[in-house]
């Protein structure tokens, strides 16, 4: 290991990503983890930032999705998400924020929400708390904070199907567990990118009777279909009322359940529209939508029940690398990465990625 190391930095919206040298740290705080990247992946809110869409401090290192190898551990006898000793050499996941574990919300089990919370890929490369700069994916290194929790991967898990899976999957591992998706369920999937397309899979496996998805883009529904969805729905086709016919012509009592991954205000009346009563709907994927325009007295005549999510706990991480364990054969995972890309080409990169040719666009160290 030598003293410097390379990483892709954004300044600001418009501006070519610049490759710069950052210091390699040489000593580690108590319970930080030194990680040589190995592969990461472009998920569609880097390209939120860097379109000026969501405002972040600068310089930045993006990149969230990231795998890598153990380098250097900051204490001995640390342990991964299960329960693993780790050493040199391993090859991890972990989580995309580092928590204080003593604040309020990490108390009660929100630890995504802590208070003193840092994101790698979103923190800024001055951040005074970050010691070394290197807090994302699009870098040689990658200093794992304390309070960062972390999982040993299996070797069945390619570097291309691990990747993502501490971003979309995990994320969607949360939404299903509070949302609740049973054995027997008319499920609704608004949105078939890759939240979605999981979502799919996830709802499949708990057993869902149905899985209607609906998105603007062919491609993507057929995609959605091999995730598990079993009808697939057009948006460009159906549109209000014609759309809430469709849907009660799957399921004439309305669907069990609702989760949105879309980001489209409009999906939430969509969704309230075809709920059964007593139906259940998972708001996830509107990060920056405009306002929701509700008659509430859709809700509560309905007894709908309607909740939020946003990121999720460690558990769901190490829940998400498992159920790729079992069921990368039996969905595509392995074909989510499209073109793969060295650093270097950081900005080539982001231009196919900006394009939505493929799921995940790769970079390969």
């Amino acid at each position: 290991m030598g003293c410097c190391c390379k990483a892709a930095v954004f300044e600001e919206a418009g501006k070519p990503i610049e490759i710069k040298e950052f210091e390699i740290p040489q000593t580690l705080e108590e319970k930080a983890i030194l990680v040589k990247v190995t592969f990461a992946t472009i998920c569609g809110s880097d390209l939120h930032t860097i379109l000026g869409r969501r405002k972040e401090a600068t310089p930045l290192i993006l990149g969230h999705e990231i795998i890598g190898t153990v380098e250097k551990l900051g204490s001995p006898n640390l342990k991964d998400g299960y329960g693993n000793t780790l050493k040199v050499g391993d090859r991890i996941s972990w989580t995309i924020m580092a928590s204080c574990g003593e604040c309020f919300y990490c108390k009660i089990g929100l630890p995504q929400k802590c208070v003193k919370l840092k994101k790698y890929g979103h923190t800024s490369c001055n951040d005074p708390a970050i010691k070394s700069g290197l807090v994302g994916g699009y870098g040689e290194y990658v200093y794992i904070l304390p309070g960062t929790t972390v999982f040993k991967l299996s070797d069945k898990l390619s570097d291309e199907v691990a990747t993502p899976a501490n971003c979309a999957l995990a994320t969607v591992v949360n939404a299903v567990e509070t949302i609740g998706v049973n054995k027997g369920d008319v499920v609704l999937v608004q949105g078939a990118g890759l939240l979605g397309l999981n979502c799919c899979a996830l709802s499949a496996a708990a057993g869902a009777k149905e899985i209607i998805i609906t998105d603007v883009v062919d491609s993507r529904l057929e995609d959605a279909r091999r995730f598990g969805a079993t009808q697939t729905i057009n948006l460009k086709d159906y549109q209000g009322d014609d759309l809430t016919k469709k849907i009660k012509e799957i399921a004439p009592n309305g669907v069990d359940v609702a989760l949105e991954f879309c980001g489209r205000a409009e999906a939430a009346n969509q969704a309230i529209a075809v709920l059964r009563t007593g139906g259940r709907y998972m708001i996830a994927g509107m990060v920056n939508p405009t306002p929701l325009n509700i008659d509430a007295n859709n809700i509560t005549r309905k007894y709908l029940t309607i909740k939020g999510i946003h990121n999720y706990n460690p558990k769901h991480l190490g829940i998400a690398l498992k159920f790729l364990e079992d069921n990368q054969d039996k969905y595509p995972y392995r074909e989510l990465v499209g073109e793969v890309f060295p650093l270097d080409k950081i900005n080539e990169a982001v231009e196919v990625s900006k394009s939505q040719k493929y799921i995940r666009v790769g970079i390969k160290y």
